[in-house]
């Protein structure tokens, strides 16, 4: 498993220019954020339903 991985960063890394790699990285991270944060809110909002 450790190999896979491994072995999809090389190929990420011949593909891309390490400027590139970067802003790859800080998207997908941002875009991780958001996934997440949504995730809350809806948890948050389908909570208050029941407790009120």
């Amino acid at each position: 498993m450790l190999f896979l991985f491994r072995q999809l960063r090389d190929t990420f890394g011949q593909s891309y220019s390490k400027k590139e790699q970067i802003r790859l990285s800080r998207r997908a991270f941002f875009q991780l954020l958001g996934y997440l944060g949504g995730c809350v809110m809806i948890s948050l909002a389908a909570q208050s339903k029941y407790i009120e």
